[in-house]
């Protein structure tokens, strides 16, 4: 069987991907900040589901927001909303997680002011 986590998920950070602090701050509360790769896309687009809308009645909206894509097999416990990376200077709270279901995921952030 081929091991599309270990093969395609590895190099594609390898070559796209650029190094993160990662702070379990609500996934591991007293964990300590560790390091990652992560693919970084500053306006990726987030299709958001107004309360009101359904499939049946409408598509929602959508918006940009910076999001990173990791390996879940990189972090000791899933990663979670209130979690913080820091990319650069710049830092980030988690706002959504989104597992792709091939062992990365997406985590939509919000620039920490």
């Amino acid at each position: 069987m081929f091991d599309f986590e270990a093969t395609v998920n590895q190099t594609v950070l390898d070559v796209f991907g650029r190094q993160v602090t990662y702070r379990p701050l609500a996934s591991v509360p007293g964990g300590l900040p560790f390091e990652i790769t992560a693919i970084f896309d500053r306006k990726h687009e987030v299709v958001l589901e107004d309360i009101r809308s359904s499939e049946e009645s409408g598509p929602g909206y959508s918006t940009t927001m910076p999001v990173i894509s990791v390996r879940l097999a990189d972090f000791a416990r899933e990663p979670a909303q209130k979690d913080e990376a820091q990319i650069g200077a710049e830092t980030f709270t988690v706002f959504d997680v989104q597992p792709d279901g091939e062992g990365m995921a997406d985590l939509i952030l919000k620039k920490k002011l």
